[in-house]
This record gives structure tokens, C-alpha cells and sequence, in this order.
């Protein structure tokens, strides 16, 4: 199942990303769960290091 997570989703995604210090060549898996709070998702990313970092962000773009 996705969870709407499309093109205009990734401003946010990259932004967690940098704010988290993690390269796109870091990744290992990215996972989209269902959010505590929908209509939110939650991504967890996981690193080659085995560091795991997650986040929720929404599945509409904020105007």
C-alpha cells in the first residue's frame, strides 16, 4: 500500500534529510508506514551504517 507519496512530497523529504545529515548514497531502505495521525505518513530511512532515523511528514503538500 502507498501512502500518496509523490513528487511534490520530496521538498520535505529532502529537507528532513539534510537536517539529519543524511546522503541520499547513506540509504539502505526507506520505509512509508501509515502515520500516528492521519492523513500524515511516517518515513523511516535506514542507513548502511544501521542508523535509523524517522519522521512524519504529510501526505499533502502544505500550501
Amino acid at each position: 500500500m502507498t501512502y500518496g507519496f509523490r513528487p511534490e512530497h520530496w521538498p520535505t523529504f529532502e529537507a528532513e534529510m539534510d537536517h539529519r545529515g543524511i546522503r541520499a548514497a547513506d540509504i539502505e531502505k526507506v520505509e512509508l508506514r501509515e502515520g500516528t495521525t492521519p492523513p500524515d505518513m511516517t518515513v523511516v530511512v535506514t542507513l548502511r551504517s544501521g542508523r535509523v532515523e524517522s519522521w512524519e511528514q504529510p501526505q499533502t503538500p502544505s500550501r
